[in-house]
């Protein structure tokens, strides 16, 4: 797949001025391996993408078990049930650059304080400038799908399955966090 020129723009820029910002540190998924409690979701916003997270999050009846939230760009809004607005954050576009850098510290900060175990980056495009909202997160398991910049974003890399169902993928990553 054929990365933009803006995508390849923010990954050198984010690689030059925010690259030691945050320090990663090596983390277990849980003592007990019960996995994680807190989850939040980058959700994508491309409308083939965000049909098949939508099926994924819809099925979000483990609510009393865990406590999940949303990072939604206000143009993908349309795509997604009315009722995770409530546990979302959503971004809009005087909160990122031509770039897609986040230029606003209000989501960061929100995010950081509510202290999840995890972000799962749900986008299999590899033209997704949001994704590089996660080098600003102190959370501490960062899960996304195989691209060309996801050694530098996530802390664990989903290789996305070419055949077969979309949705294995999505299982893969429940598994890997306790969340099934």
């Amino acid at each position: 797949m054929k990365i933009s020129l803006k995508i390849k723009l923010l990954f050198y820029w984010h690689k030059i001025f925010k690259s030691n910002l945050i320090n990663d540190t090596i983390i277990k998924i849980s003592k007990k391996g019960k996995g994680v409690k807190s989850v939040v979701f980058l959700l994508p916003n491309e409308k083939n993408y965000a049909q098949i997270a939508a099926y994924f999050i819809k099925n979000d009846d483990k609510k009393n078990k865990f406590y999940f939230n949303y990072i939604i760009h206000e143009d993908s809004l349309s795509y997604y049930n009315k009722s995770i607005i409530p546990n979302s954050h959503i971004i809009k576009k005087e909160d990122i650059n031509w770039f897609g850098a986040m230029i606003s510290k209000r989501i960061i900060n929100k995010l950081n304080d509510l202290n999840f175990d995890a972000i799962v980056d749900l986008n299999q495009s590899h033209n997704q400038n949001l994704s590089f909202i996660l080098k600003d997160l102190n959370i501490p398991i960062k899960v996304g799908f195989q691209a060309e910049f996801s050694n530098f974003l996530y802390s664990i890399i989903i290789e996305s399955k070419s055949i077969g169902f979309v949705e294995d993928n999505y299982k893969t990553i429940e598994k890997i966090l306790g969340l099934e």
